[in-house]
């Protein structure tokens, strides 16, 4: 659709349906540097633009969207990262993480648009709000939220996906968090550094350092605690290799590396497996087994 009609429309529906009327405030909000949302999506010349697909996406979201509610909101200016701005929609994020519910802010990409965990204060109260605009930073949000509202192991296998994008999982494998020799809560902030390593970096170690003696080391300072394969004995070792094995996607996999979470106990299984038709990708790493330790001969 046209960009003159969609604005022909949103005239239209403003003149016959005085329920729209009140998203005027909507188009008419100051985005920041003198940009106003209307000129984002209607005007060409403006020096910010969405992409088309994006551009009528907002415009029918905001056609059904409803009264923002600021009940919550302590008052509608926020000072983020030392200035202070008006800014409801942050203020009401920092409502939400100040009750432990963590919530993200999505800026628009205009000049100095804040981005990454930055200090928000709204009357004196302080937090740390993530701005997200690229997608490391969107993962860095997920990881916060673990922390931020105290996920139980649920939670956290239910924001897995988010949090540890390029990680597969074998089967079953979330009931292993019950398996480690310290309880889950004790565990858990390692749980996100070392998943998050593997996520991060795990598929390109393996892919640039493959066969290599220095694989162990450059992939245990990406994840932050100690990597390594098993050796030989243990691999010819039957109950060790039966102990190793888990179902993945309809394969059995045997998971030989593992991070050491403390020197004697407590793992973390994974293998590094290489895309089938393209050995120039980094491939993926899949988390198979959370354990206190596997069989060893």
């Amino acid at each position: 659709m046209a960009v003159e009609q969609l604005v022909e429309r949103l005239d239209v529906a403003r003149e016959r349906d005085e329920g729209v009327a009140m998203h005027q405030d909507f188009y008419g909000v100051d985005l920041g540097s003198g940009v106003q949302l209307y000129s984002v999506l209607f005007e060409p010349d403006c020096p910010v633009r969405l992409g088309h697909d994006d551009s009528f996406q907002l415009q029918l979201a905001l056609d059904h969207a409803d009264n923002f509610d600021d009940s919550i909101l302590a008052e509608y200016e926020a000072e983020i990262a030392g200035s202070v701005r008006l800014a409801p929609g942050v203020a009401w994020a920092h409502a939400q993480c100040s009750g432990e519910h963590q919530a993200a802010v999505l800026p628009l990409p205009l000049p100095n648009a804040p981005h990454g965990p930055l200090p928000v204060s709204v009357k004196d109260a302080a937090t740390e709000i993530f701005f997200v605009t690229n997608e490391s930073e969107h993962v860095g949000f997920f990881r916060s939220v673990i922390t931020l509202e105290n996920a139980e192991e649920e939670a956290f296998e239910r924001l897995a996906p988010s949090t540890f994008p390029a990680l597969d999982w074998a089967d079953d494998v979330w009931r292993g968090l019950e398996d480690f020799d310290r309880p889950y809560i004790t565990v858990r902030d390692q749980l996100v550094q070392c998943l998050g390593g593997l996520s991060d970096h795990g598929a390109t170690c393996f892919h640039e350092h493959a066969g290599r003696s220095e694989l162990p080391d450059v992939l245990s300072v990406k994840v932050g605690y100690p990597t390594s394969d098993e050796n030989g004995e243990t691999k010819r070792h039957p109950p060790s290799r039966r102990d190793r094995t888990r179902r993945c996607q309809g394969t059995d996999m045997v998971f030989w590396w593992h991070v050491k979470l403390q020197p004697h106990v407590d793992r973390i299984y994974f293998r590094h497996e290489l895309h089938s038709r393209d050995d120039t990708q980094a491939g993926r790493v899949i988390v198979g087994i959370f354990k206190d330790h596997c069989v060893l001969p």
